[in-house]
């Protein structure tokens, strides 16, 4: 071995013993798999292979077979015996730990060398950048606040939510409106402000709350109800509600519903509604897909059919703008919202001002609605590209529906196709998808493919290159 291979080598070595000592990297820490340790460090995978040989013969880490490499509990170092083994405290914590495909794919959406062909979230090129900044500017004359408010937001933003939901057919006062960061952060102030231990909570059988723990390890029990063709099965959970005697809830995303791009029916709205009454079901409307529709304006808000004040409204400008003003909100009942205003206040006392101001700047001179119509009409183009480049590349191995609005198209490939093989070979080549089970209790045979998160050369690249890899796994 060359001079600069033993330095190589020795330069892992030291680096990993170091992080071990330290502690950064506790005991029982899995390490990364042996490719994405030679990709950070730069070297050949056999270089890393004889780094970790080092390290074990040193008692450093240690492999389980068929499991990984790991930081070894019995560290001949005293120094690290001091320290926590970090993973043995936390295994049986009240939040564990996402699936490992979820990290993963959390973890690659951050990698801008990754073609990004599943993710949700609007591509640069798709943010209002001009329009923006003239909001942006606006801070300098209004914002005026420099201390903690009582966690519902900015008065003048929540105004020009309520104006905003108005438009859309629902009457909120800003007074039962509450600021949040986003959808995630609304479920979770409802997890713990309103739900009860062992309390149900419905949701049909594919869906993004699948992929969550915030319901799971707060105690409430999952259960799925059909959702085919635009219709909910209100038979199928009016049979249950009658039999369930306990606390429940439903959980619903019914416009352009994340991942599989269907739309709730009118029919099926009005029922819902007539059940929450029927059986004092709170509702859960999860709408933040709502203003991306590209081929007509979807069906009205549950929420704006709902006259006894069972339903919980909840938007985000994540997906319409960027996630990275962290802004939404949260609408339903003045005596709900005092009490997760207060929740709020024990846990961060409130969304930042500066993201409110600026959305409410965009909101009252027009330019969100400026933005929208824009934004459509880029979204029906790459729509429409994608619909294009899977009828050309994969038509023959997976089948679709084209969605009316939303940013994914749901594919299905047929039966003969690994999903977990073609995810995983994808990520060797650059390529992200989400696999349709991290939305699901059972294994099924869809990928969520998205037509908003790469520019249009990524996207005709991304599927060129899952064209050669399903010719590869047959």
């Amino acid at each position: 071995m060359n001079n600069q291979s033993s330095t190589t080598y020795r330069e892992i070595v030291e680096c990993i013993e170091k992080k071990a000592a330290e502690g950064q990297w506790s005991a029982g820490r899995k390490l990364p798999p042996q490719r994405e340790l030679a990709a950070a460090f730069g070297v050949n995978r056999s270089t890393v292979i004889h780094a970790l040989d080092v390290l074990k013969e040193k008692g450093i880490v240690e492999s389980k077979t068929g499991s990984g490499t790991y930081i070894s509990n019995h560290d001949p170092s005293n120094v690290s015996k001091s320290f926590v083994n970090w993973n043995d405290f936390s295994k049986y914590s009240l939040h564990p730990t996402n699936h490992d495909i979820v990290r993963k794919i959390n973890k690659l959406e951050l990698d801008d060398s990754i073609i990004q062909l599943g993710k949700g979230e609007l591509h640069e090129e798709l943010f209002p950048k001009r329009l923006f900044n003239d909001s942006l500017r606006s801070l300098e004359t209004t914002y005026n606040h420099y201390g903690y408010d009582d966690g519902t937001g900015d008065y003048r933003y929540r105004k020009a939510v309520s104006s905003y939901l108005k438009e859309r057919g629902i009457a909120s006062s800003p007074d039962t409106i509450l600021s949040v960061s986003g959808a995630l952060q609304a479920l979770q102030l409802i997890t713990l402000g309103l739900l009860q231990m062992g309390a149900t909570v419905y949701t049909p059988q594919i869906s993004y709350v699948h992929s969550l723990h915030v319901f799971r390890t707060s105690g409430m029990k999952l259960k799925s109800i059909p959702f085919k063709r635009q219709r909910l099965d209100t038979d199928y959970l009016r049979d249950d509600l009658y039999r369930n005697k306990g606390s429940s809830m439903l959980y619903i995303n019914p416009t352009f519903q994340n991942p599989v791009t269907t739309t709730l029916d009118g029919n099926s709205r009005k029922e819902l509604v007539k059940l929450s009454q029927e059986y004092k079901m709170p509702v859960i409307e999860d709408d933040i897909f709502r203003d991306l529709w590209i081929d007509h304006e979807p069906q009205p808000p549950i929420a704006s059919l709902d006259h006894s004040g069972h339903t919980l409204f909840i938007g985000s400008f994540s997906k319409t703008m960027a996630p990275t003003l962290r802004i939404g909100w949260m609408t339903g009942p003045a005596d709900v919202m005092e009490k997760l205003s207060d929740l709020r206040m024990q846990l961060d006392y409130g969304t930042s001002f500066l993201p409110q101001l600026a959305m409410y700047d965009f909101l009252e001179t027009g330019r969100y609605d400026e933005h929208l119509k824009t934004l459509r009409k880029e979204l029906r183009d790459r729509r429409d590209t994608l619909v294009y480049l899977l009828e050309k590349h994969i038509a023959d191995a997976a089948t679709w529906e084209i969605p009316a609005g939303g940013m994914f198209i749901w594919v299905r490939f047929s039966d003969d196709i690994n999903v977990r093989r073609l995810f995983s070979s994808l990520v060797d080549r650059g390529v992200l998808i989400n696999p349709g089970f991290i939305y699901s209790y059972y294994h099924n045979q869809y990928v969520r493919l998205s037509f908003t998160s790469s520019s249009l050369e990524e996207m005709e690249y991304g599927v060129k290159v899952m064209r050669e890899v399903l010719d590869h796994l047959k």
